[in-house]
């Protein structure tokens, strides 16, 4: 990539530990995933109790995201990051050792807050550390480690798993979690501590229609994967006679694409509208949806899992550097309050998603409710194009009036 010759030191350093960072926590994030039958034969958990377990990442994360970013501008990103990086490492040591219910989804809660320590604030270091031309390219190549450490998680647990135990898997990503942590702690240079009027950003931010636009945008998005998750492999379980391998190929199949364009998407908002971008993803998203439940082959399934995961990467990754840009407009270099918005309609549409999925899946056939949920997507998103545009029309006549009465 010709921008990493452009890079100094210090951001090549940046990028890497982002990279490592966001890696192992979604690394640790679905390691867990072939070890929960172990769990549900020995536990004998209710459906319920499987469920809390699930979504208590989401909700530490939703309710912890906006604490840290804010922190993060203020103290700088490494204490942040070493806190976050501590408490990741804490909670697969939890989880190596759990004998219960309680203990596992005390070890998934403090995952979640520890992801909301480190989200937001590595993705602040890339704004501090990288000019407004160069953060699309950057933070588009960030997240290729979100979708690597997702595909790799589940693989490498069920690996460890099966030459070993249960604890294996959590001992050895605790162990890959401390090295990390001694490295940012020695490479990783300290910022100086931030000046409190950073904090007057925070009241105007989410009037902002921009704010409003990229907000409903990720939501729209999440929502839309998370709800995928639980009902998806039943319908094609059912409806190919195929194994859940394979099932985990088709979602591997839509990760990779989504890390594969999130670095093109990311590059493409430096130099086009990010917002035209981000609404084209979202169309995009809605009008490949259906084909989900349309296939009648596994390779139109993997067609479709690949063109939605695509989807989804194109309408995400501009939304990280556009954020950075309306911060630098303000000049107040709040980038974690910035990140932590981002991060909260991220943990809401985790919780969104699958609660949303099993409401529609009660009422309605799983491809209907997969039709149902593009067309609100669609519509959705058009309206909150529409809207962005009105605001800047509004905006701009304002402005030309005010010109006028000089």
């Amino acid at each position: 990539m010709s921008f990493f010759t452009q890079m100094t030191k210090p951001q090549r350093i940046g990028l890497l530990f982002v990279i490592l960072i966001l890696f192992i926590d979604m690394l640790l994030y679905s390691l867990l995933i072939p070890i929960v039958p172990y769990f549900s034969e020995t536990l004998q958990p209710s459906s319920t109790m499987m469920g809390v377990l699930f979504s208590s990442y989401a909700v530490a994360m939703l309710l912890a995201t906006p604490i840290f970013g804010p922190i993060s501008d203020r103290l700088g990103r490494r204490t942040v990051l070493l806190l976050g990086l501590v408490g990741l490492a804490a909670s697969t040591l939890l989880f190596a050792f759990s004998e219960t219910m309680a203990l596992l989804i005390t070890a998934r809660f403090v995952q979640g807050i520890a992801a909301a320590a480190t989200w937001p604030t590595a993705l602040a270091l890339l704004a501090d550390l990288f000019p407004q031309k160069m953060r699309g390219a950057v933070m588009g190549t960030a997240l290729t480690a979100v979708s690597t450490g997702t595909l790799l998680g589940a693989p490498i647990g069920g690996w460890l798993f099966e030459i070993s135990d249960h604890r294996t898997p959590f001992l050895a990503a605790a162990a890959f979690t401390v090295l990390n942590i001694v490295l940012v702690y020695l490479f990783l240079k300290e910022e100086g501590a931030r000046t409190a009027s950073e904090k007057l950003l925070v009241g105007n931010f989410l009037r902002n229609p921009q704010v409003v636009f990229i907000a409903g945008i990720v939501l729209l998005a999440e929502v839309s994967l998370c709800l995928l998750e639980p009902t998806l492999p039943v319908f094609l379980t059912q409806k190919l006679s195929i194994t859940p391998t394979v099932i985990g190929l088709l979602f591997g199949a839509m990760t990779l694409a989504y890390g594969l364009i999130a670095p093109v998407a990311g590059s493409l908002s430096g130099r086009f509208n990010p917002y035209t971008l981000m609404f084209v993803g979202i169309v995009a998203l809605a009008v490949f949806m259906p084909f989900l439940v349309w296939a009648n082959s596994l390779w139109q399934a993997g067609i479709a899992m690949a063109l939605v995961g695509a989807s989804i990467g194109f309408t995400l990754s501009p939304t990280l550097p556009t954020l950075g840009g309306i911060i630098d407009q303000g000049g107040s270099g709040a980038y974690g309050t910035a990140y932590s918005l981002f991060n909260m309609f991220h943990g809401i549409g985790m919780v969104a998603g699958p609660l949303a999925g099993g409401i529609l899946t009660d009422l309605l056939p799983v491809s209907s409710a997969i039709l149902v949920v593009a067309a609100a997507v669609l519509g959705f998103g058009i309206l909150l194009f529409i809207q962005l545009k009105t605001s800047k029309t509004a905006q701009y006549s304002a402005q030309k009036s005010k010109i006028h009465t000089f």
